[in-house]
C-alpha cells in the first residue's frame, strides 16, 4: 500500500489549529514535524511570552534569563532563541513553588564580620560585610571566594554591572566613596575619586547611576577608569533625600522621602551605540504619603523593578507601584507569626524573608495580587532555611535552573531547583 504524505503546507494548517502543550509533544514525532513546529513557534515566541509574563516582570526575566545580552528596551527586541528563552524561563520559575528543591550554604570565614547585603549576575554571587570587605563566588565553588575586595568602610550597597564585556561591582559605603571592582581581572578600576548616597539598582547594562543630594550621575568604563557622563538634577525639595533607584534598560525609577511622605521620578536614557548619551526627565508624581505604621519604622525600600516598590517597617510591610497614588499597608505577621525582613520579585514569583528564617513564595499575576496580599499569603509556599532571620534576598539563574539566594547574618543560603 503506498504510504500518503501531506505536504507542509497542509501540516502547517494543522499545526496553527492545534494547542502549545500538543505542539511541544508533535514536536517529538519526527526532524520533519520539529523543523516545522519551530519554525511556527519562532513566529508566536514574543506573542507568548507577553501573555504569559506581566508588563511590569517582563523585562527582568529576560535579563535574568540572558545576562549578558545589551538590551534597552523588550519592545525592540524580536529574536525569537530570546524570547524562547524568556518564555521557558518563565516557566521554570512558576514551577518552583510545586517543586522539591535542595539546600547548599556559604559560609565566609568569622574574619570578614556580619553580612550587610548580597547581589548575584549570572554565576556571580558577591556577599558584602559591614567591615568594608567584599566577597564574590561562582555557583561552581561555594566554599572559597574567587576574589575579595577591600571598600574601606561600612558597606551600604553594592551592585553588579556588566558593561563593555565586562562583569563589575560597584560599591558604596558609609563614607559615601563609590568604587568600582573589574571581577575578571581582580583589580579596583582607578576612579578621581566619586561618592554616592546610593547606586542604581536592578539588571545595571551599559552604565552605573549614582546619586548625590538629587543630582543622578552616570559613570561609563573607559579603558581601565571609570569616568562620570551625563547627569540629571531632580531638583528635590530641601526636605527630600532620594532613598532608591531602579534600572530596566532604558527606563529608571527613582523614589524620595520626605515626612511620612514618597516622592516618585520617571526618568529615561538616551543610547546609542551602547553608550548612554543623555538622561532625560519624563514625569514626578508628587505626595504619596505612608500609612500611619508603615511611615513610623520605615526602615527599607525594595524596587524589584521599575514599576513595583515594597516598603518594609518594624512591624508591617507596604506597596505600591509607579501608576499607583497612594501607599498600601499589610499586617502579615498575624499569618506568618513573625515579622518580614527582606522581600525579593521575579518572574512574578513574590519572595518574603522572615524574622524566623523561612522564605515565603506568592506567585502574583498582576498589582492587584499585591494589593491582596492578607488575603492571598495563605497560598504561600514555605521554605526553612535557617533559624536566624533573613535579612537578604536575590535569585540566580544558571544553565536555566532557577535558584533562590538568601542571606542571614553570616550565612549565604542557595535554595536550588531542578
Amino acid at each position: 500500500m503506498e504510504e500518503v504524505t501531506l505536504p507542509n503546507e497542509i501540516w502547517l494548517k494543522i499545526f496553527k489549529m492545534t494547542d502549545r502543550p500538543k505542539l511541544m509533544e508533535l514536536r517529538l514525532v519526527c526532524h520533519r514535524f520539529y523543523d516545522l513546529i519551530e519554525d511556527l513557534l519562532n513566529k508566536k515566541w514574543k506573542k507568548l511570552a507577553k501573555e504569559a509574563i506581566s508588563y511590569e516582570c517582563l523585562e527582568m526575566t529576560m535579563q535574568r534569563a540572558y545576562p549578558y545580552y545589551l538590551a534597552s528596551n523588550w519592545i525592540d527586541i524580536h529574536d525569537p532563541v530570546l524570547w524562547r528563552g524568556t518564555y521557558f524561563s518563565y516557566k521554570k520559575w512558576q514551577k518552583v513553588l510545586v517543586n522539591p528543591y535542595t539546600k547548599d550554604a556559604i559560609v565566609p570565614t568569622s574574619n570578614f564580620g556580619g553580612i550587610s547585603c548580597i547581589r548575584t549576575f549570572d554565576k556571580f554571587i558577591a556577599i558584602a560585610f559591614v567591615n568594608g570587605s567584599i566577597a564574590s563566588y561562582t555557583i561552581d565553588s561555594i566554599y572559597q571566594p574567587f576574589y575579595v575586595a577591600h571598600h574601606g568602610s561600612n558597606l551600604i550597597q553594592i551592585e553588579f554591572w556588566y558593561s563593555n564585556g565586562d562583569v563589575l561591582l560597584v560599591s558604596v559605603g558609609d563614607d559615601y566613596a563609590l568604587k568600582f571592582w573589574d571581577l575578571q581581572n581582580k583589580i579596583e578600576i582607578a576612579t578621581n575619586g566619586f561618592f554616592a548616597n546610593i547606586i542604581s539598582s536592578g539588571e545595571c547594562r551599559h552604565f552605573c547611576i549614582g546619586d548625590m543630594g538629587g543630582i543622578l550621575t552616570s559613570y561609563e568604563r573607559v579603558g581601565n577608569h571609570i569616568s562620570p557622563g551625563p547627569t540629571l538634577n531632580l531638583n528635590l525639595r530641601d526636605d527630600e533625600k532620594l532613598i532608591a533607584h531602579a534600572v530596566e534598560g532604558k527606563y529608571m525609577t527613582a523614589m524620595a522621602l520626605a515626612k511620612g511622605r514618597t516622592v516618585k521620578f520617571l526618568y529615561e536614557g538616551k543610547i546609542e551605540g551602547g553608550k548612554l548619551i543623555e538622561l532625560e526627565f519624563e514625569q514626578k508624581q508628587d505626595w504619596h504619603r505612608l500609612p500611619k505604621n508603615l511611615g513610623a519604622s520605615l526602615h527599607r525600600l525594595t524596587m524589584p523593578t521599575v514599576l513595583y516598590f515594597f516598603g518594609i517597617s518594624k512591624n508591617c510591610i507596604g506597596s505600591t507601584n509607579y501608576y499607583e497614588s497612594q501607599w498600601h499597608e499589610y499586617n502579615l505577621g498575624q499569618h506568618f507569626g513573625c515579622n518580614v525582613k527582606s522581600i525579593a520579585l521575579h518572574a512574578q514569583i513574590l519572595m518574603f524573608g522572615l524574622e524566623d528564617g523561612s522564605i515565603h513564595l506568592l506567585h502574583i499575576s498582576y498589582y492587584g495580587h499585591v494589593m491582596d496580599l492578607e488575603k492571598r499569603i495563605k497560598h504561600s509556599k514555605k521554605i526553612q532555611v535557617d533559624t536566624d532571620p533573613i535579612l537578604d534576598l536575590t535569585v540566580l539563574e544558571v544553565d536555566k535552573k532557577p535558584c533562590i539566594v538568601a542571606a542571614t547574618e553570616h550565612k549565604v543560603h542557595l535554595v536550588n531547583f531542578f
